[in-house]
């Protein structure tokens, strides 16, 4: 049986991501480190940049956000995860809660870029994906 590249590497980003996500909520920087390139384009609310590793414990602590996912949409090296957000205050109180949309591109198991967006047709037009590429 011949394994598919394409749908390994579809694969692969999945399961990266996930694993990236997971250790986000769980403020487990050096398992993020592990997952996340030497640095890692960010694109969100704010506008866009570069971060490098060194930079990855402030934001995580900035952001203080905990992400549970709803759908996933992924192909080749992208992926777009429907995810129900929610923001904590320094006491752990939730101070807001919205969907978002996050999308994430994987190379060699490693996240090399990541934005965010409030919706969905914003983080299709940043991958590239669509609906057809939802992920059971």
């Amino acid at each position: 049986m011949e394994c598919n590249s394409a749908h390994h590497q579809t694969l692969m980003t999945i399961e990266t991501a996930e694993q990236w996500v997971d250790r986000s909520n769980h403020k487990d920087l050096e398992g993020l480190l592990g997952l996340t390139a030497p640095q890692i384009e960010i694109a969100g609310p704010r506008g866009a940049g570069f971060m490098n590793n060194a930079d990855l414990e402030e934001w995580l602590e900035r952001a203080n956000l905990q992400l549970a996912t709803l759908n996933r949409y992924a192909k080749d090296e992208w992926i777009v995860l429907e995810q129900h957000g929610t923001w904590l205050d320094e006491d752990g109180r939730i101070k807001g809660e919205a969907i978002v949309f996050t999308v994430l591109c994987v190379k060699d198991r490693k996240v090399h870029s990541l934005a965010r967006y409030d919706g969905k047709e914003q983080a299709f037009q940043a991958s590239g994906l669509s609906d057809e590429d939802k992920v059971g």
